[in-house]
């Protein structure tokens, strides 16, 4: 049977970074259009199944995507006897595929999507009847997950928590407007990864480190190849380049902190430590005592891309007085310039620079931050304005809301 969409991707709590990280995954696997609709905190898509499997692939590498999977089928809400007869077809290939792991119980989870809550408890009776018909038959036995109120859904923790990726499966139905959409989970991110990745670390700093999944992200947008060399110039702790790393780059890191080169080296080692060739993937990585406002004296190789979150002025537990945030701002403007001219010349072309830059907003609508148009006008760089999909506008907005200091995602490309 034909249908509109035949995927969906369940969006992070930030859907513009989710929107424009899955718009490079998309354009890097150079798919030219794509069909698809907003709904609610889904994307709802129209894509060729080789472009499905490329892209379960390459969403282990993302940081701010929840989840993918399938719509198989779709049916009219009117049209109880196809959807029955589609959802029986549907459930029992789930039994046949999971019958000769001779697994002693299939653990199935129900994601009903709609506004109609007569219609969601109708669908979910339908659904349990069909199962209980189909378990009866096979002789094997289901348990049917319970899922949050508030949600309707698994968690991304309890998905993996009940380890569906391999005891069970997640059967999502949506209701879009007179149409149901329904077809099977593929790809849930795993917390639990990024928890243990983050304990293991040896060295932690709350100021000088970035997120995993944000790093992650950010290492996406750059666009760079595989066995390229990306360039972090403010390396922290080198969260950003242990992501590279993962995704098959070589790392360059530099801070003028010492005691943030010195984490940095001991978590790269670290990560090289779990990896059979260790000696290989120590080659990979280079950490540097060096300040930025001087990267050419340490670095004359061309680098495929930059990637950093750097120095975003004093740590602020309130806003400073507009006159003061004003002055901090101005600093920071001429730190930036300086070090985004010095990567521009080292950057092979077409490459990409992904950068953060801070804001203070203040009441009366008043923000204060870098003057952007002056940097680009004193480096020869470009800012990218949209994203090739789903027209996200940057710089995008980053981090929690209630943050005191603002943070902006911007792209800069050479002209």
């Amino acid at each position: 049977m034909s249908i509109s969409f035949n995927s969906f991707i369940k969006l992070g709590s930030n859907r513009n970074l989710s929107k424009a990280e899955l718009s490079q995954i998309l354009d890097s696997l150079r798919i030219e259009q794509v069909k698809y609709q907003d709904w609610k905190d889904y994307l709802l898509l129209s894509l060729g199944k080789n472009s499905q499997k490329k892209l379960v692939k390459k969403l282990e590498q993302t940081g701010s995507i929840i989840k993918f999977g399938n719509l198989e089928f779709k049916v009219g809400t009117s049209e109880k006897k196809e959807l029955n007869n589609n959802l029986t077809k549907i459930i029992d290939g789930i039994f046949l595929k999971y019958l000769p792991k001779r697994q002693k119980q299939l653990k199935l989870s129900l994601n009903i999507r709609t506004d109609d809550d007569t219609q969601r408890t109708e669908l979910s009776k339908e659904i349990r009847k069909i199962i209980q018909n189909i378990s009866q038959e096979k002789r094997f036995p289901v348990k049917v997950l319970p899922t949050k109120k508030e949600t309707y859904e698994l968690t991304p923790f309890d998905y993996n928590k009940e380890n569906l990726p391999t005891r069970g499966i997640e059967l999502n139905l949506f209701v879009v407007k007179s149409k149901i959409y329904f077809g099977p989970t593929r790809w849930v991110t795993n917390p639990f990864k990024d928890i243990k990745q983050d304990e293991e670390r040896p060295v932690r700093f709350f100021t000088h480190g970035t997120s995993i999944k944000l790093a992650r992200t950010l290492v996406t947008l750059a666009n760079i190849p595989y066995d390229g060399i990306l360039l972090d110039p403010f390396c922290g702790t080198g969260t950003i380049l242990i992501e590279a790393l993962k995704q098959g780059m070589k790392v360059i890191g530099v801070d003028k902190d010492q005691k943030c080169v010195r984490s940095s080296k001991t978590n790269l080692h670290h990560f090289s430590e779990k990896y059979p060739s260790r000696e290989k993937m120590k080659a990979k990585w280079r950490v540097q005592l060096h300040d930025s406002r001087k990267l050419t004296d340490a670095i004359q190789k061309k680098v495929d891309g930059v990637v950093t979150e750097p120095y975003l002025g004093p740590f602020l537990k309130h806003l400073p007085h507009f006159e003061e945030a004003q002055m901090t701002m101005k600093s920071l403007e001429r730190l930036y310039t300086r070090v985004l001219a010095l990567c521009k010349s080292l950057l092979k072309d077409g490459a990409r620079i992904v950068f953060i830059m801070p804001e203070y907003n203040y009441p009366l609508k008043r923000s204060v931050y870098p003057n952007v148009k002056a940097i680009c006008e004193k480096t020869g760089l470009t800012t990218l304005e949209e994203s090739k999909f789903f027209n996200i506008k940057f710089p995008v907005e980053i981090g929690r809301k209630h943050n005191v200091v603002a943070r902006k995602l911007f792209i800069f490309e050479s002209k």
